[in-house]
Parts: structure tokens; sequence; C-alpha cells
């Protein structure tokens, strides 16, 4: 199984009063008692401990260029590390006129697709002009999947919730699944609960062109959330992922365990299906 949401960081960026924390976003997310930060080392020997074969890794959706760049260096450095267990993934700022640059720089050096992108960190509009079309189209033309943050609108507050929320991201969906019908999005953390608006008709017809990530639902949803979302898309929407190294892929084993046939046979696929992988 691959794990389809883990961060990296390089441990320049971990140091308290280094450029990272400047950045407000990630001081809000990692400013409690115990910062949780990880290597490509880290993400494999949590790979193994889990039984699980790969991860997508990628760095921090920082609003700074130049913080992006010294992440995606870092996230290059540890795919080429460690070969096949790890998938690279580059994080850009849709806002920011140095992206297409950055893509094609972060293309040859290995990595393979875009993510997480989170308006709320990097300042970008969540809305299908702007920055933000040019680097999904330009994501579709390269085949590259793309991870978005999302939010749910309700329930507890906490660091990082942010407000890429359903009703948010419809408006932004509608048309972008229109002018880019190939593009291979997947929103994190269930979508912020987008897929339980799935009884609607058109809302359905929408989340079956999507994936949804099932980063962080310990903290959010209780064990039988994945199941209603599988019954209500189909078993190829629903992609594994951790967001590690906030959770360890061993947190999620009563969500998994709640459902039906073993977690492999339907997140596997739906995972390989978004990634473009055989």
């Amino acid at each position: 199984m691959i794990d389809g949401h883990c961060h990296l960081l390089p441990p320049h960026l971990r140091v308290p009063g280094s450029a990272a924390w400047r950045d407000p976003w990630f001081s809000a997310c990692h400013g409690g008692e115990r910062p949780r930060f990880a290597s490509g080392e880290d993400v494999v020997k949590a790979l193994d401990q889990a039984g699980l074969e790969r991860a997508v890794v990628f760095g921090w959706p920082f609003a700074d260029p130049g913080l992006l760049r010294e992440a995606n260096d870092y996230t290059a450095s540890e795919v080429s590390r460690y070969g096949r267990r790890l998938i690279g993934f580059a994080t850009v700022n849709p806002s920011s006129a140095t992206s297409p640059a950055e893509l094609q720089r972060c293309q040859g050096m290995g990595l393979v697709g875009v993510g997480e992108l989170n308006c709320d960190a990097q300042g970008f509009a969540l809305t299908w002009e702007g920055g933000l079309r040019s680097l999904l189209k330009r994501c579709e033309e390269m085949n590259w999947p793309v991870l978005l943050h999302a939010s749910e609108p309700v329930g507890h507050a906490y660091s990082g919730k942010g407000t890429a929320t359903p009703g948010r991201l419809w408006r932004l969906l509608e048309p972008l699944l229109q002018a880019a019908p190939e593009l291979r999005l997947c929103l994190a953390h269930l979508g912020g609960g987008l897929p339980f608006y799935a009884h609607m008709p058109e809302v359905k017809e929408l989340c079956q062109r999507l994936w949804f990530d099932t980063a962080a639902i310990p903290f959010l949803y209780t064990p039988g959330a994945v199941r209603v979302v599988r019954e209500l898309l189909g078993p190829d929407r629903v992609c594994f992922g951790s967001d590690f190294p906030l959770l360890a892929q061993g947190r999620y084993r009563a969500h998994l365990e709640a459902m039906t046939e073993p977690a492999s046979q339907w997140l596997e696929p739906a995972t390989k299906s978004w990634l473009g992988i055989g």
C-alpha cells in the first residue's frame, strides 16, 4: 500500500528561529510543546513499521518561494536517496510568478506531482482564475497529480484548520473540472467533508472525478466516515494518506478495520489511479 500524504522538512528549517518559523502558518502549526518533523529516513522507517511499500513526500506549503525552493531541494534529495520507496511532489505557491520555473526545475530533479497546496497558508485565491488556474492547467499538461488542502466547515477549532471548506471548493471545482478534465486532483482530509454531500446528484457527479485522502481523519471523524464516503462514491475515490509525521500510519488501523474488506484491496488501487502509476 502507498501512503499518499507525508511531509518532509530540511533539518536547518526545523530549528526555532529559522526562516521557516517566520512563516505565520508554519509557526502556528508547529508552535506546540512537541513539534513533529520528518526526514526521508523517518518516513521509510514508519513505512516499514506499518508494512507499507511507498510514500508520497513533499515539503510544507510556505508562502515564500525561497523556502519552497529549499524544501523542494530537500524532497528531491531524499527521493534520490531512498529510490523507489519515496515519490516526490513539488510544493509551489500559485500566486508566485516563479512557480512555472520552479515546476520545470522540480521536474528536472525527479519530482512527479504538486502538493500539498494550501490557500490559507500560501495566500492564494481559491478560485478558478489567476495563478491557481495557470498552475493547475500546467499540471494537467504535465500529467502531474495534485494534492490540495481541504477543511471541514464545522467542529472543533485547531491550528491549521483553514477555510478551504466544501462551499468554497465547490465554486472552484465546477469550472476547474470543465476546463481541466484530465487533471488528477486529490482533496486532503476527506475533502473537508465534501463527499458527505454526495447524496446530491450534482455533488456526487463532481466527486466521482476527484480523489480524497484520509489524512488526519482520526482527529476528525469516527471510523465509519471512510465507509460512508466509499459507499457514496464507489471503491476508487479514497486514497490512503497519513499526514505523517503528524500521525503515524498505525493510527488509522481502527478506521480501516471498520471496513468489510482489507484496506489494501480498495485503497491501493485508488491511490495508484490518482498518482497515475500501474
